[in-house]
């Protein structure tokens, strides 16, 4: 076992001891103050200001009925079960339809509704869509006061709303 010795403090060493604990005591305020002048402040004065969401951002999910042809993809391959679909065959003698990327629509679309309160928001259900009608949006605002108020029934007029403001 080594014996640790001190020297004792001499009187230039005193102040070079002095000297040192200025110079850091005033590197780490010039750090501090350039952090708190030198950046710009990032609050948004949220709902004035609404923050703009990047393009790949995952929240709120809307289905584009209309080109839905019931092909009940999503609802396979969502973990949590939130997506309810029904669809019913079309009549024989009913027009032929078509969604916008040409796909032919063979079924009737009944129910389709979302769980969003058991949504996890995975993206597993948008990728499987195959004529991607069902996305991912950059709306953030749908909170709601009770749980049974976070099931959006796609086919309402009140969600069908949405498609102007959500469809680019």
């Amino acid at each position: 076992m080594s014996a640790v010795t001190e020297q004792p403090l001499t009187f230039k060493g005193y102040f070079r001891n002095i000297k040192e604990a200025i110079v850091s005591t005033v590197k780490g305020m010039a750090i501090t103050i350039k952090y708190v002048y030198g950046v710009k402040p990032v609050t948004v004065e949220y709902p004035e200001v609404k923050e703009v969401l990047p393009e790949n951002s995952r929240s709120r999910l809307y289905n584009d009925v209309e080109n839905c042809i019931s092909c009940m993809q999503c609802a396979t391959a969502c973990p949590v079960d939130c997506i309810y679909i029904a669809a019913v065959k079309r009549d024989k003698d009913a027009p032929k339809l078509k969604t916008t990327s040409g796909n032919p629509i063979r079924l009737d679309l009944t129910q389709y509704t979302i769980d969003t309160a058991l949504c996890c928001y995975c993206g597993l259900c948008t990728t499987v869509c195959p004529t991607e009608c069902l996305t991912h949006t950059t709306d953030y605002e749908f909170s709601q006061f009770t749980l049974d108020e976070m099931k959006y029934d796609y086919l309402a007029e009140d969600v069908r709303a949405w498609r102007t403001r959500i469809v680019k």
